[in-house]
């Protein structure tokens, strides 16, 4: 079946009239009149109902009309795609994350990112998680990742990754030579937080309450800002912490702290990706989200 045809076929259903049609396409009313003809003569079938004075069509006519109408649609949306592989991603991404993922698991994601669209300027700031969430409420950033889910319908979000809250002490620390503490022998200990605002401390003060852990017993020595701070206060011996998992393999294989399993505790959280949906308008942007979706449904993390 010709396309050419077929765009003629809309036209004069459109226009209603066969000269109208010539003369918008530059051809013949003869030639609008054969290209009609032609596709009744492969469709066997009348298309246009010529005992009328206007332009009627058939029901085999109505029903060619829809299709024709879906093949310029896919037409158009070819058209579209096509022109944006030609063009090459590019133009500037503001990203705000809070600490895990803005030191451990952005890095290695962007940096493939990269590797695909090298056109690409990417700027990340690295905050608390209700820094983020509010940094993209108010459009200050384009996308955020951090540990806590926002709330309300404002924001759209998905989990990028999990990640497990595990307590490190430093290698003379009592509890670095044994296997297995007791949640209650944690009351009195010297304990590292992050500040309130932290994802981290949010997840942290959640699951320990049900476990059944009496928070105002658990009194911290340091407050910092940062989970890389919080880790190298425990390798210094200024107390024991709650840290994500992902941020300490390092200290970890070197020796500076040691990780410490607590009877019937698992501290599990998630990560998530967030965004204003009426956002999502530039090329680079929805490129942007579809990788970081397509990385999480594979569970890549980029390295």
């Amino acid at each position: 079946m010709n396309l050419d045809h077929l765009k003629t076929f809309q036209e004069v259903v459109r226009l209603g009239s066969f000269s109208k049609v010539a003369k918008k396409l530059s051809i013949t009313q003869p030639a609008v009149s054969f290209q009609i003809q032609k596709l009744e003569q492969q469709l066997g079938t009348r298309l246009i109902d010529r005992t009328q004075r206007a332009i009627t069509l058939t029901t085999a006519g109505k029903r060619l009309l829809r299709f024709a109408e879906s093949i310029e649609a896919e037409r158009k949306r070819l058209q579209h795609d096509l022109e944006q592989m030609r063009e090459e991603v590019s133009g500037d991404l503001l990203v705000t994350a809070s600490t895990i993922p803005g030191e451990s698991l952005l890095p290695p994601l962007l940096s493939k990112f990269k590797r695909m669209h090298p056109a690409v300027r990417i700027q990340v700031d690295v905050s608390d998680s209700l820094t983020v969430i509010s940094g993209v409420r108010d459009n200050l950033y384009e996308v955020g990742f951090c540990g806590v889910p926002p709330e309300g319908e404002d924001l759209t979000s998905f989990k990028v990754a999990d990640d497990e809250i595990v307590l490190i002490v430093f290698p003379e620390h009592p509890f670095a030579q044994r296997s297995e503490v007791l949640p209650t022998e944690l009351e009195g200990e010297s304990l590292i937080f992050r500040e309130s605002t932290s994802g981290t401390q949010r997840s942290l003060e959640s699951h320990l309450a049900r476990a059944g852990l009496d928070l105002r017993k658990l009194v911290p020595n340091l407050i910092l800002g940062t989970t890389q701070a919080v880790v190298s206060a425990v390798a210094a011996g200024a107390g024991i912490a709650f840290v994500s998992n992902l941020a300490i393999q390092k200290d970890l294989a070197l020796g500076l702290v040691r990780q410490v399993v607590v009877s019937g505790l698992r501290l599990s959280r998630d990560f998530y990706c967030i965004y204003r949906r009426e956002r999502v308008v530039s090329r680079l942007l929805e490129e942007f989200i579809n990788f970081i979706q397509i990385k999480a449904s594979r569970g890549d993390r980029g390295d």
